[in-house]
């Protein structure tokens, strides 16, 4: 089955069944239920981590020259508490919040070995844990939750486990879902009411698709049919969300992470969410010729940091603080070099962004080293296997064993302290 076509055109199952200044003190609550939800914003495209987690030290002047008709004034950066190294995007300036509070912290130099360029390819790598130089079938997350729901999805829901694994936000799956027997997953759109009629995408569906596509397609509906109402009876509870997000369709970073923090307040146990904020892929046009603290790049940016300081809003108003946490992550970073264009192009690592009041240290890894003389095919050293980072997530938030992580992603990998113990 050609699975990169079906979640491309995975907007079928979210449109048949479209399941679809408290950041101040919120670090200082103690609250929860205990039962554990992640996460995890993909930011699709490629990331410019250098115009996101700007190096302050000897690096930043060797940056201006490698970046001259790109790089952010030295007076217009974020300083970030802690730290004199290394400052913010002028449009994360929620992120800035969050971190001088204790809410968020950076892991640099995330990204693989002999890294691959192209967005299928390397998107394909970070959603199944795989190397470079393999290709996986199935998803690191769907690998974890097939240890927990056995044999699904035969028996699910029941009442041990009445809600869904895995919750795609948006119009379309993710591979991080895609189980040995089907996704763990189920897809809830909220651009789409809930219950809306799909009969005629179905139809489309099997004009479109082959045999095998519209036989997983057939059976995600089952499932997510078997779903259907619990997962509306907690989009129907009465919730007050934050008064701080936009107006829905001015974010749709804002507007996806909304209908998380309905969920979880509508009660669904569900262990993983993934959303996604997309046009990352800047070659040209990342800053604005007239301002540099401007552009593609600075919406981009400001759409995320919105987004997230309005999702914890919500979460501080449901206490659980001590619940929820999150990470961001782009199939790669950028180049050192900027383009004529006023952009970057694909590069290699990239710093990773984590969220939460249970996020232990707030800046992991050195600043990326920036040569003297920077050549249009330089790229940021690796400093950290991003497969240590999912290992550490999946250890010390998710209690997996060690062995068992090692099982999912073949190999032992280190882990880093993200989270308090």
């Amino acid at each position: 089955m050609n699975r990169r076509k079906f979640v491309r055109n995975s907007a079928i199952i979210a449109s048949m069944y479209p399941l679809l200044r408290a950041v101040e003190a919120c670090h200082t609550r103690k609250s929860g239920t205990g039962k554990k939800i992640f996460i995890l914003i993909q930011l699709l495209g490629g990331n410019d981590g250098l115009h996101t987690l700007i190096p302050m030290d000897d690096n930043y002047g060797r940056l201006t020259r490698a970046r001259p008709n790109i790089y952010l004034p030295e007076n217009k950066i974020l300083p970030i508490k802690g730290t004199s190294i290394a400052g913010l995007h002028p449009a994360l300036i929620g992120i800035q919040d969050m971190y001088d509070h204790g809410l968020a912290g950076f892991v640099q130099g995330v990204g693989y070995d002999n890294p691959n360029f192209s967005h299928f390819r390397s998107s394909d790598i970070w959603l199944t844990g795989s190397e470079s130089s393999q290709a996986l079938y199935t998803g690191w997350m769907a690998r974890y939750l097939e240890g927990r729901f056995k044999n699904y999805p035969d028996g699910y829901p029941s009442k041990a486990q009445p809600d869904p694994p895995g919750i795609k936000i948006g119009d379309t799956g993710s591979f991080l879902f895609q189980g040995k027997a089907m996704d763990m997953s189920i897809v809830v759109n909220p651009a789409i009411p809930f219950g809306a009629s799909g009969t005629e995408d179905q139809h489309q569906a099997s004009l479109s698709f082959g045999e095998d596509e519209v036989k997983v397609i057939r059976e995600i509906l089952l499932q997510t049919d078997k779903y259907s109402a619990t997962v509306k009876k907690a989009l129907d509870t009465p919730f007050a969300s934050s008064k701080l997000y936009p107006k829905k369709g001015e974010n749709s970073l804002a507007d996806q992470l909304k209908v998380v923090s309905q969920l979880i307040h509508g009660g669904l146990d569900t262990s993983v969410y993934v959303v996604d904020l997309k046009n990352f892929d800047t070659h040209v046009e990342q800053v604005s010729a007239s301002d540099r603290t401007k552009g593609n790049h600075a919406n981009l940016l400001g759409k995320l940091s919105q987004a997230i300081a309005c999702f914890w809003d919500d979460v501080v108003h449901m206490g659980r603080e001590d619940d929820i946490a999150g990470m961001t992550f782009s199939e790669f970073g950028r180049r050192i070099a900027s383009t004529s264009g006023l952009g970057t192009d694909h590069g290699s690592s990239q710093p990773i962004l984590f969220f939460g009041n249970s996020i232990d240290t707030q800046l992991i890894g050195k600043n990326p080293f920036i040569p003297d003389k920077v050549s249009v095919d330089d790229n940021l050293a690796m400093q950290y296997d991003f497969k240590s980072i999912f290992t550490s997530v999946l250890q010390q938030w998710f209690d997996a064993p060690a062995d068992q992580t090692t099982a999912i992603f073949q190999h032992k990998f280190d882990t880093l302290p993200l989270f308090k113990s």
